[in-house]
């Protein structure tokens, strides 16, 4: 089965688990097994979620080997490989591939911000920076639009140029801007995967014909999102029927917890909700972030308490 088909679907983001400040290999492959147990479709290390910004490069490198180690062999890993530099995107790409990853991810280069002009004249040096990834990564790219966290958001007419690359093969957006999502589901190429980013966007996104997600939320209950999939794509699925209802459900309790997440951030919040769910002892972060208080892990138990009952 190509890639592609694979990954229509959840991904989750993978945390990072920490132990006494170092990675804690032996729980990011318990969050894995955990993952794929409750029907992912792929695995995405060094996300935003993985806290990559943190982690020195020897780090990135031994998470992904990790993932890889863990994860079935249907089971897709797209290693995160951001950075600032054509040329430090590009040896991240390499060590993923070394490790044995399936694809890449890659975000604008966060810091430097977009050149003044029109919306097409920024979205030349966009275009070129991703090209040149592509054209020299020997794993297929995902394009990765988040610009709260890079400063720069990949205009869509750039990101529908990119999707004619032939090692272009997806969109993870971040952005936020339903409207220019649903541009890009409806002018892409339909071998080019559109995945949305907002744990609490997957339903209408499903809707509206995108291929998948990449959640946070998804580390922790997968089962959840993968029923949310299999219930807003099922054949002839209106809202009236059992399925739909059953979408709508989902995604109702999904943005709950998606709400109760907002203020300590998703790997703070992510890594409290693995705590109460068991499948982490340890919810540390590295700064800047922080773990939530007391306060901000009972929200998010009570929240995902309700996406259990549904």
């Amino acid at each position: 089965m190509e890639l592609t088909d694979r990954l229509r679907g959840v991904t989750p983001p993978l945390v990072t688990p920490f132990s006494n400040g170092a990675v804690d290999h032996d729980a990011l492959t318990a969050v894995v097994e955990h993952a794929v147990a409750g029907g992912v479709a792929g695995l995405f290390p060094n996300g935003t979620t993985g806290e990559f910004a943190s982690l020195a490069d020897a780090e990135r490198a031994a998470v992904v080997e990790t993932a890889v180690a863990a994860a079935p062999a249907d089971v897709p890993v797209l290693a995160g490989v951001a950075d600032t530099a054509v040329a430090d995107v590009l040896a991240h790409a390499d060590r993923a591939a070394d490790a044995g990853a399936d694809a890449v991810v890659v975000t604008p280069p966060y810091f430097h911000g977009p050149n003044g002009g029109p919306e097409a004249s920024r979205g030349d040096g966009l275009r070129s920076f991703f090209e040149t990834v592509a054209d020299e990564a020997t794993l297929p790219v995902f394009l990765y639009d988040i610009p709260s966290c890079t400063g720069t958001a990949i205009p869509t007419p750039t990101a529908l140029s990119l999707a004619e690359h032939p090692n272009v093969v997806g969109l993870k957006d971040s952005s936020g801007d339903f409207g220019s999502f649903c541009r890009l589901v409806r002018e892409a190429p339909d071998d080019f995967l559109v995945l949305q980013g907002f744990d609490n966007l997957l339903y209408p996104s499903l809707r509206v014909g995108a291929d998948g997600g990449v959640h946070a939320l998804s580390n922790v209950a997968p089962e959840a999102f993968a029923d949310l999939y299999a219930a807003a794509t099922a054949p002839e699925a209106p809202a009236e029927n059992a399925d739909g209802d059953r979408a709508v459900a989902l995604h109702e309790a999904v943005g709950t917890l998606f709400d109760a997440c907002l203020d300590g951030g998703f790997a703070p919040a992510t890594k409290a909700a693995l705590v109460d769910r068991g499948v982490l002892e340890d919810d540390a972060v590295r700064p800047p972030l922080s773990t939530l208080d007391d306060d901000g892990r009972r929200t998010v138990a009570a929240a995902l308490s309700t996406l259990d009952g549904v």
